[in-house]
C-alpha cells in the first residue's frame, strides 16, 4: 500500500495513494455561508464542484498555513468497488461508478511511503466525532495516522467549534 501524507494540526496525516486523483495548488475557494469552520468552502475542478475540507481545523488545530508546499489533496470518497467477475458477467457489473471528489487542505504534501497493511495498527480508542480517524503507521518520517477519506464529511463540529458566516 502507498501512502501519500501530509502535515495537519502540527502533526502527520496519510491518505491511500490509490484514491488521490490529482494534488493541486492551494486556489481560491468559495466559501459557503453557515458551513462548519472545517468546510473551506468549494472549487471547481474539471466541471465538477468540489467541497474542500481544511484538515487542520478539522483535526481541531489551526487553518493550513499560506506555504508553498499547502496543496489541495482531491481525492475519491467513493469505497474501492468489489472485485468484478470476468467473462460472462452482466454489463451493468463492468459500468464504471461515478466518483465523489472531496479536496483536502493540508500542509507539507509532500511524501509517497510504502507500507505493509498489516502493519497498519488499529486507532487506541475509537472517538465518535471523528470517525474519519484510522489506524496508525510507522514511516520513514515517524509515526503517522491515516484517515479514512470516505467517513471525513461525516465528521460533526464540535461543541464551541465556530461555523464560517
Amino acid at each position: 500500500m502507498l501512502l501519500l501524507t501530509f502535515r495537519a494540526a502540527g502533526q502527520r496525516y496519510a491518505v491511500d495513494a490509490a484514491r488521490v486523483v490529482e494534488v493541486v495548488p492551494r486556489v481560491r475557494l468559495r466559501p459557503l455561508p453557515h458551513a462548519p469552520a472545517h468546510l473551506a468552502g468549494v472549487l471547481e475542478y474539471r466541471g465538477e464542484v468540489v467541497s474542500v475540507v481544511d484538515v487542520g481545523i478539522l483535526l481541531g488545530g489551526p487553518a493550513a498555513a499560506e506555504r508553498l508546499s499547502t496543496r489541495i489533496i482531491l481525492v475519491d470518497r467513493t469505497p474501492p468497488a468489489p472485485a468484478r467477475p470476468r467473462d460472462g458477467a452482466d454489463a451493468r457489473a463492468r459500468a464504471p461508478s461515478r466518483r465523489s471528489l472531496l479536496g483536502l487542505v493540508a500542509e507539507n504534501v509532500d511524501d509517497l511511503a510504502p507500507i505493509d497493511p498489516d502493519a497498519l495498527t488499529p486507532s487506541p480508542v475509537s472517538i465518535p466525532d471523528a470517525p474519519y480517524l484510522g489506524g496508525l503507521v510507522e514511516t520513514g518520517g515517524g509515526l503517522v495516522q491515516f484517515l479514512l477519506v470516505d467517513r471525513i464529511l461525516e465528521a460533526t463540529p464540535r461543541a464551541g467549534t465556530a461555523s464560517r458566516d
